[in-house]
């Protein structure tokens, strides 16, 4: 039985037991007068009828007010107790709802570690692909490559940066395919990392604006790692443009972003005098391109 029956079972005895000790002493006062006064005859007397009810009314309402009055400090102790437990119950619900809440926060979190534990397994598990597909293309093509930088860069003495930039296009079927795998692999690690502030917009101000997200900037040295000079030159070649309506503006912007010519010098090994082609590459692409490279 919880509190607020074991109250209402309690008050209801209560409203019985007083009822029958009011009929009880109503009873024997009655009962009292007849015997002390008239014996078994009822009075037609007027007179003797205003001395009966100054009599029941002198006996019986002070105790009728007192019996009101136990009843009434009954009550209200009873229904001080009942909102005791009423407030007992409602701080016991209280805590079992914030426990409640504690489990359900504790588990929404949990599965936001999890969901952000898939996230970055997918992530990685493209990256490391693409990656390897990047590193296999680099390989093969590592001789052509060479050749291309030694043909606009040397061959051509002091192109410029415009002009070697067209030269580059006629390298498109050998090495092409390489710097297409450079940029989506960019892309990736821009657009696609856990928490990027990039995606989904993927826009020239979103490139250029928004902040790191949490390792972007390791995954993208991990790939520039990758690259030696002659790799970094012809892609600071293939980067340029000369208007933000170049269909390679974006791959501009993310070679900035990621600090890609940091270790690029502005000289090709053992021609450090044809070096003015890659020094003009300092007036096109933002400084941020170059990091904190020695070469400046």
């Amino acid at each position: 039985m919880n509190a607020n029956n074991k109250n209402s079972f309690l008050l209801k005895f209560q409203s019985e037991v007083f009822f029958w000790i009011a009929v009880g002493v109503a009873a024997f006062v009655f009962g009292f007068y007849f015997y002390n006064f008239h014996g078994d005859l009822i009075t037609t007397t007027n007179g003797e009828w205003g001395t009966f009810g100054d009599f029941v009314g002198g006996t019986l309402n002070p105790f009728f007010s007192f019996l009101s009055f136990i009843a009434l400090l009954t009550t209200i102790n009873l229904q001080r107790k009942e909102l005791k437990a009423s407030r007992k119950e409602l701080k016991a619900s209280t805590k079992q709802l914030k426990r409640t809440a504690n489990a359900q926060e504790m588990a929404q979190d949990a599965l936001a570690k999890q969901l952000e534990t898939q996230s970055k397994q997918q992530f990685e598990n493209t990256f490391f692909s693409l990656l390897d597909q990047h590193n296999k293309l680099l390989e093969f093509h590592q001789n052509d490559i060479a050749r291309a930088l030694h043909n606009i860069v040397i061959a051509r003495r002091y192109p410029t940066l415009s002009s070697a930039k067209t030269d580059l296009t006629t390298y498109n079927a050998s090495i092409g395919q390489y710097f297409r795998v450079l940029y989506q692999l960019l892309k990736l690690i821009a657009n696609s990392i856990p928490n990027s502030n990039i995606y989904p917009d993927f826009s020239v101000d979103s490139i250029k604006e928004s902040a790191f997200a949490p390792d972007e900037k390791m995954y993208s040295n991990i790939v520039r790692s990758f690259l030696n000079y002659d790799v970094t030159q012809l892609l600071a070649i293939n980067c340029y443009c000369s208007s933000d309506q170049d269909t390679y503006f974006k791959f501009k912007l993310l070679i900035e972003r990621y600090a890609f010519l940091e270790h690029m010098p502005f000289g090709v090994t053992g021609y450090a005098k044809y070096a003015e082609t890659l020094t003009e590459t300092k007036n096109h692409y933002d400084p941020k391109a170059f990091g904190n490279s020695q070469f400046i």
